[in-house]
């Protein structure tokens, strides 16, 4: 079974309310559903295309899981923050299939 990656690429419009109201809860809400963060930062090294403010990869042990976890009511309480307080047009925020 392939493994399932939330990738985010986030633009912030409203720091405070963003870090305070979803990323501080979010990686409790994934763990419910055995996902870890790999990657959850703002320091990269970048090349080419869009900069962004935090980018994030979280693991999961299947696609199934992370559809799980991003369609649970958990998650679903804090989506707001996020969309609320980030360039949805400018960032991307996705589910991947890894290999297997």
């Amino acid at each position: 079974m392939a493994k399932g990656y939330v990738i985010a690429m986030v633009k912030m419009t409203n720091p405070g309310d963003f870090m305070a109201n979803y990323a501080s809860v979010v990686a409790d809400v994934f763990a419910k559903f055995d996902g870890r963060f790999l990657v959850r930062t703002p320091n990269v090294t970048h090349h080419e295309g869009r900069q962004f403010d935090v980018h994030v990869i979280a693991e999961f042990p299947s696609v199934e899981k992370a559809t799980e976890a991003l369609e649970s009511d958990d998650y679903k309480s804090i989506v707001a923050h996020r969309t609320d307080n980030t360039d949805t047009e400018y960032g991307s925020f996705m589910l991947a299939e890894g290999l297997e």
